[in-house]
């Protein structure tokens, strides 16, 4: 179950009416009756809980937000339930229903969902928290016993990260899970369940570095992140913390929604040596996740990886290949063409398709015409006239 094995600690906060409203009600009430002098010293009344996001500064997500904040990547939750209209969450969150019903654990699917994109909330959303790639979307499946057909939805559905919740084991992902990295998708999933080599295993840890409790051998854990006493969105429309392996995968994939994002050219296993390869010593020598170092290793992988799938191009060439003669012969007659319909062109531009030359031709002769009509008849000599003599007669 996600986030079994996780601490909740809820601040009480009411966006909708409850206890805000009416003291902003008494405030005001007060400022009317008593006048300027009464009036209370400023206060923030939505909390802004970045500052407690220690897991995030941690990692040092931020320092990607200026490329990249996730935009354009989708993050899939199969087997969580989340409120999709929590106010750090509204409107990145599309939930899909057809694999279960949104019953399930919300306060933890609030706090997992958040983790990967909250995006805050308030005036310039300046409150609330905030996720690690805050404008990435989240397609969330909320399933029981349908989480292969979950997962095999998500890619059919373009996402490029999935998340697995903790499960007890008993549930083999392993072909739907396979399914999904030849299809490009990179798949994130809690350490300690069933084994599976197709899964970025992810493991928890505190402030002061160490595995939290519950974790699984070093053997079965590939990388760490921030897992404990993680300030994230909570089941109401407040916050809570929460600890356990979940949430750092939760991290991870925020982390490895922004490396997509910035290179979408990646392979998944591309995506997931520069997490692993890009990251800080953690506890027992394991991998820890550093956000600015995998975004390095990154943009090396990314500098002889071209935007296009050769592999696929490969594949496509192999299934219906086009030889290279009739590529040039398909080129020579585009150009054959081309030169076809310059030349009409041109004859076109200096013919007469209006017929406007015949009918100032046709005009002239008929003006010609009425001048000769008008014009006096030639003189003639008129027979017995007067004739020149010729001297020297």
């Amino acid at each position: 179950m996600l986030g079994g094995n996780s601490r909740n600690r809820t601040h009480t906060r009411h966006t909708r009416g409850g206890t805000t409203t009416a003291c902003a009600a008494v405030v005001t009430a007060t400022a009317v009756l008593l006048g300027p002098t009464a009036a209370p010293a400023s206060a923030d009344p939505i909390p802004d809980y970045r500052p407690e996001q220690w897991g995030l500064q941690s990692v040092e997500a931020q320092e990607l937000w200026e490329e990249t904040r996730g935009q354009g990547v989708t993050v899939a939750l199969p087997g969580v339930s989340v409120n999709e209209e929590h106010p750090d969450l509204v409107d990145n969150v599309r939930l899909d229903t057809r694999f279960g019903a949104n019953d399930g654990d919300v306060g933890a699917g609030n706090a997992t969902a958040a983790l990967v994109a909250a995006h805050g909330h308030g005036m310039d959303a300046d409150a609330g928290v905030l996720g690690a790639a805050p404008e990435a979307s989240l397609l969330v499946l909320p399933t029981g016993d349908r989480m292969a057909e979950a997962v095999r939805f998500a890619v059919e559905e373009d996402a490029q990260v999935v998340l697995l919740p903790e499960t007890d084991g008993s549930t083999d992902l392993t072909g739907a899970t396979q399914d999904a990295v030849n299809s490009g998708v990179l798949v994130v999933g809690p350490a300690g369940g069933r084994e599976d080599p197709n899964v970025l295993t992810v493991a928890g840890t505190d402030e002061e570095g160490a595995l939290v409790p519950g974790s699984p051998d070093a053997e079965e854990i590939e990388l760490t992140a921030p897992g404990a006493d993680l300030v994230t969105a909570g089941p109401d429309l407040g916050q809570t913390e929460v600890t356990g392996a979940p949430y750092a995968a939760a991290l991870v994939a925020g982390v490895a929604a922004l490396v997509r994002s910035e290179h979408p050219q990646l392979r998944p296993d591309q995506v997931r040596a520069a997490l692993v390869q890009g990251s800080r010593t953690g506890p027992d020598d394991l991998p820890a996740l550093y956000a600015p170092h995998a975004e390095g290793e990154a943009v090396g992988t990314a500098q002889d990886t071209p935007l296009l799938d050769e592999d696929l191009l490969d594949a496509r060439e192999r299934a219906g290949a086009v030889p290279v003669w009739a590529w040039f012969a398909a080129v020579g007659a585009v150009l054959v063409l081309g030169a076809l319909l310059v030349v009409l062109w041109i004859r076109r531009s200096t013919a007469d398709p209006y017929g406007v030359k015949a009918e100032r031709q046709e005009e002239d002769e008929r003006i010609a015409a009425e001048r000769a009509a008008e014009a006096p008849p030639a003189s003639r000599r008129k027979k017995g006239g007067r004739r020149r003599r010729t001297r020297g007669k």
